[in-house]
């Protein structure tokens, strides 16, 4: 019989109070909840990957310049709702309604029967629980204040009803005292670093961009204006550009609620290996067009790039194309920005469809990736078979989105605008974005309005509907979506 290993660990840590000057509001106090399990009995065990997750977290948490109050971590426990109800009791203990309440799970994530529900699976080694997404919102309603939730899981997304087959407006976490961001959406996995032998290393791919994001060991890189304030939708934007294997989501869309904050000028520890990976272009649109990227090397190291394909839907990780950097000539690549570019194999070229781009650290027979970046190739002309499948309406001022799936075979460029009854522009939710692979039952891409113009105003009551541009193998294809009604 295995051991079971059950640690709580409570992390306190004090700061000075300072009294709020006369008209400001009073600064809120922060705490966290982590949550971890790596012990299974159904599942493959995930050891030490969730674990380093959290430490990870806490780690870039206490840089935070507002103050934790207190980090709570649980690590291989089997909660179930009332257990997982009167933990986040104690870790959110004495909360206010100006206070943040951050949680944050890391487990194998487990579909309903009619897979619309996220249930993760809590585990000590030798008992299991599945704790529902609603209990966790059982758990955490009732705290007061802000409730800030990422789930680092498969099929997280359901939480928040995003990367679904259907449009739907709201979730149970629709509201103004939620902020959820998740590493995958409803019909996605997620992934765990692996090294050459398929031994679970380090942690998860979601993980990894999320401290890079809000760490100076990874230059603030969620940080798009350098403020200082790392708000919800600058930590979402990020997610989706550093790590490619599923598509996180996030409610409320657009939010500027700040995560993490931190001071500037900062002073600069010593960095991850790899900061400021930047592609050229995440679409290559022409056969035998190269894949050109960017990135600074901070340290001596072993790299190689590999480029890993979709197929029947399954990321092919165990049979990547890969490319190693001989630096100076003997494997070592030495410090600085560089530019890197190659083709991708060849009998490969005149396929379409989605690549990884992963940079990969090599020392002697194991590996570690250092970034794991989306793109896709666009080389032939077939018809998408474009449309748009819209929720009715919704009414914003209750936190509701208008949802919408834009169905299209094939990986796509598109355009989303949302138009008003004389036919003007009234938001754009895409710009010429790539589309990614969500898994949906009926291929496509999930969009989402929060109500508000491209100026930021709150649009009026009224009918609207959804056009949608895409281009694939160089050829335009256009459709509309139906009328639907912003109560």
């Amino acid at each position: 019989m295995r051991r079971p290993l059950a640690i709580l660990m409570a992390a306190v840590i004090l700061f000075s109070i300072y009294p709020a000057k006369a008209g400001e509001q009073p600064a809120p106090t922060l705490r966290a909840l982590l949550v971890a399990c790596d012990d299974f009995i159904s599942q493959p065990d995930t050891a030490p990957s969730s674990y380093n997750n959290v430490i990870a977290l806490r780690r870039a948490l206490l840089y935070d310049t507002r103050g934790y109050s207190r980090i709570r971590v649980s690590l291989n426990e089997a909660l179930d709702k009332d257990s997982f109800a009167q933990l986040a009791a104690s870790a959110f203990a004495g909360a206010g309604d100006l206070d943040i309440s951050l949680f944050y799970l890391s487990t194998h994530g487990l579909q309903s029967a009619d897979k619309t529900d996220f249930i993760a699976l809590m585990s000590d080694g030798e008992q299991e629980s599945h704790l529902h997404i609603r209990d966790i919102y059982e758990g955490l309603k009732i705290i007061p204040g802000v409730k800030v939730i990422i789930l680092d899981a498969c099929f997280s997304g359901a939480a928040i009803n995003k990367g679904m087959d259907i449009p739907l407006v709201r979730s149970m976490f629709t509201g103004q005292d939620f902020k959820v961001l998740t590493s995958a959406g409803a019909q996605e996995p997620s992934f765990l670093w692996t090294d050459g032998a398929g031994t679970v290393q380090g942690g998860s791919f979601f993980s990894h961009a999320l401290t890079e994001g809000i760490s100076a060991e990874g230059r603030y890189a969620a940080d798009s204006n350098q403020d200082g304030l790392i708000t919800l939708q600058e930590l979402y934007t990020h997610q989706l550009l550093a790590y490619g294997a599923s598509t996180p989501q996030v409610y409320p869309q657009q939010d500027d609620f700040v995560v993490f904050a931190y001071r500037t000028p900062y002073a600069v520890p010593r960095s991850r290996l790899v900061t400021r990976l930047l592609l050229e272009s995440a679409i290559i649109r022409e056969a035998g067009e190269p894949i050109q990227f960017s990135y600074t090397l901070n340290q001596d190291a072993r790299l190689a790039y590999q480029l890993v394909y979709m197929d029947q839907g399954e990321w092919q990780f165990q049979n990547p194309q890969s490319i190693a950097d001989m630096g100076r000539g003997d494997g070592i690549v030495l410090p600085g920005r560089k530019e890197i570019s190659f083709e991708i194999a060849e009998g490969m070229q005149d396929l379409s469809g989605y690549l990884l781009l992963m940079l990969i650290t090599v020392f002697e027979d194991r590996s570690r990736p250092l970034a794991c970046v989306l793109t896709s190739v666009q080389t032939q002309q077939n018809d998408p078979q474009l449309r748009v499948d819209s929720a009715p309406g919704f009414t914003p001022g209750t936190g509701e989105e208008a949802a919408f799936v834009l169905r299209h075979t094939g990986a796509v460029e598109y355009t989303a605008r949302v138009l008003n009854e004389e036919g003007k522009t009234v938001s754009y939710l895409q710009l010429n974005q790539m589309s990614r692979p969500l898994h949906l039952q009926d291929e496509g891409s999930t969009l989402f309005w929060d109500g508000k113009t491209s100026a930021g105003a709150q649009a009026p009551a009224g009918k609207y509907r959804l056009q949608a541009t895409a281009y694939a193998g160089g050829q335009k294809y256009e459709t509309f979506g139906d009328w639907f009604d912003l109560y």
